[in-house]
């Protein structure tokens, strides 16, 4: 297999592609997928902590599905649209910044209002940043995903508009996946933002170059002491390092004009040009690189921790890789404490062929939970601090109550902590034997472990025959 342990990460495009072959077929795994995981992806997992190995063995078979299959996935047009996007993004931004610059540049026989210059180049587009970052932050409160992510998802559920419920389920079951979204448009948006800059400073220069730019300030009131704070503020990161890009106070004053008048902009303000430069540099590209950097890592680390434990995945879990000891419990694991819930009477060596050739493992000594006998609770809480390395809880079919599910599952978990591999085992009663329990019942025991969501837990049938 191509794929390193390392390489086995989960990217956006990845999660496209692995959502969207599951919304078009919901029955997508065959034996092949079931033999090859079994060979060559099964024993990679073997060392992989509980929390993880879900994620990591998932990514690996995708990776071989598309491998084996020659069509066009749909990630790749999905890749290719997003970027095509972000540098047209980009440009229509730059040229906007180029046009607004050149024009504050040329008016006025070349004189640069200093304030309006900083206030179109750097405020106003940081408190548009501000406002559309409040308002994604109040969109997270609506039933409907944010702009951006549906900007994200956009070229996705036009080009395949079956798949788009199947992503709206993708970001209701998953923070992560919803976090990675809006990390990715959030980066797009940022591309424009550095584009108005660069735009403004390539036009910028230019003007510099080919004319002689004056520049000056103006107020109604006497605001020379507001004037000196905010270039005094704005260009403390580099004063010390770059004093000529820092206007004193005698040029701050001799550019400033009365109200409706033009005389006295100064010709020599060469710090003017180099602070405004300097200002579009550290204010306004180095911020922007800083956040794109910033959501490339928030989409990483937001991937790093999908956990695939939505009832869907859990169930698609299960059919490629089934029950078995190699997928829930470590290789070293020979008996499993054995917990008889309700006290329906089956024990554990009742069982034990069906363990042995599927859980593979023992059965260990059964004790009674769920029942009303002290001495019975209390030997079991005693086999639970003692600290098995396996848990085997098994139920009757028809035992369906989620508040006895969720409580019995929290006093397993608080004795033998998050990481020991727990099963539940499903039986039906058959003149005091167990067998194999019906489908219905199944699906209800499916829905109801699943829906606690942890990952060193699983769910299965027993089988007489197997």
């Amino acid at each position: 297999m191509a794929l390193s342990g390392s390489g086995a990460r989960w990217r956006l495009a990845d999660l496209i592609d692995f959502e969207t072959l599951f919304a078009r077929d919901a029955h997508a795994i065959d034996a092949r997928d079931r033999r090859v995981f079994s060979h060559d992806i099964a024993p990679r997992l073997d060392e992989v902590a509980e929390s993880r190995r879900r994620a990591m063995g998932l990514r690996l078979w995708l990776e071989v599905k598309r491998d084996n299959t020659d069509t066009q996935w749909p990630s790749q047009a999905w890749v290719s649209i997003l970027a095509l996007a972000r540098w047209g993004i980009f440009l229509v931004m730059a040229m906007l910044g180029a046009v607004l610059v050149w024009g504050l540049c040329l008016g006025s026989a070349q004189r640069v209002h200093v304030t309006i210059f900083i206030g179109l180049t750097l405020i106003a587009p940081w408190l548009g940043f501000l406002i559309f970052a409040l308002g994604r932050l109040a969109a997270w409160q609506q039933a409907h995903p944010p702009m951006l992510i549906r900007l994200v998802l956009t070229p996705m559920t036009r080009r395949l508009p079956d798949v788009a419920a199947s992503w709206r389920a993708a970001l209701a079951d998953s923070r992560p996946a919803r976090i990675a979204v809006t990390a990715r448009a959030a980066a797009l948006s940022q591309f424009g933002g550095l584009g108005y800059v660069c735009g403004a400073l390539v036009a910028f220069g230019a003007a510099l170059l080919l004319y002689d730019v004056r520049f000056y300030w103006e107020a109604t009131l006497d605001s020379g002491v507001l004037i000196h704070a905010a270039v005094g503020g704005l260009s403390w990161p580099w004063a010390a390092l770059w004093p000529a890009a820092v206007p004193d106070e005698a040029l701050i004053a001799a550019s400033r004009v009365t109200t409706g008048s033009l005389a006295g902009p100064v010709s020599g303000g060469a710090a003017w040009w180099r602070f405004l430069l300097a200002s579009l540099v550290v204010w306004g590209v180095a911020p922007r690189l800083g956040l794109i950097a910033f959501y490339t890592w928030r989409e990483r680390r937001a991937l790093a921790g999908l956990d695939f434990q939505a009832p869907r995945h859990r169930s698609i879990w299960r059919a490629l890789a089934g029950v078995s000891r190699g997928a829930v419990a470590p290789a070293d694991t020979d008996r499993a404490l054995v917990l008889d819930v309700g006290g329906h009477g089956i024990e554990g060596e009742a069982v034990r062929g069906y363990m042995l050739r599927r859980l593979r493992v023992a059965p260990g000594t059964t004790y009674r939970v769920s029942v009303l006998d002290d001495a019975a609770e209390n030997a079991a809480d005693e086999a639970l601090a003692d600290g098995p390395a396996h848990v085997v809880l098994l139920a009757a079919d028809w035992l369906l109550s989620p508040r006895q599910v969720k409580r019995l599952q929290a006093r397993v978990r608080s004795a033998v902590g998050p990481d020991v591999p727990v099963i539940w085992l499903v039986v039906s009663e058959q003149d005091g034997a167990p067998g194999a329990p019906g489908p219905d019942y199944m699906q209800h025991w499916e829905t109801l472990i699943d829906d606690l969501r942890d990952p060193a837990t699983e769910i299965a049938a027993y089988d007489p025959t197997a």
